[in-house]
């Protein structure tokens, strides 16, 4: 063997870079104006806020229009002292919980994040 064939030169020496390649899924968002769509897109809102991943301007805000709306309906159900107001009062309270699930997920992301 020749110490001459050994060598590369430079020349021969290349490097293939790919080009981006686009992802082949592509999440299809469906329209709200179709009653599976719109399904679909609430529970995406959900899952996000849920998740802890929702900005804290939005909780606040959820917190203060659905926290009026409940605190309306349980003065005026105290104030009438009837139990006709208890079912829409449990009605009022389903954003509530959600709005709690996602403070205490945003809370606790919050912390694991000073942790780590």
């Amino acid at each position: 063997m020749n110490e001459d064939e050994d060598k590369l030169d430079p020349d021969q020496i290349y490097i293939e870079v790919p080009t981006n390649s686009n992802s082949l899924y592509h999440e299809k968002i469906p329209s709200g104006y179709d009653p599976m769509g719109e399904i679909y897109l609430r529970g995406r809102a959900y899952r996000g806020l849920a998740g802890g991943r929702i900005p804290w301007w939005v909780l606040i805000s959820g917190w203060i229009i659905f926290g009026g709306v409940a605190l309306l309906i349980l003065i005026s159900a105290i104030a009438s002292l009837s139990f006709e107001m208890l079912p829409a009062l449990i009605f009022v309270c389903i954003p509530l919980i959600i709005l709690l699930r996602g403070t205490l997920a945003k809370r606790s992301l919050e912390k694991r994040h000073r942790r780590g």
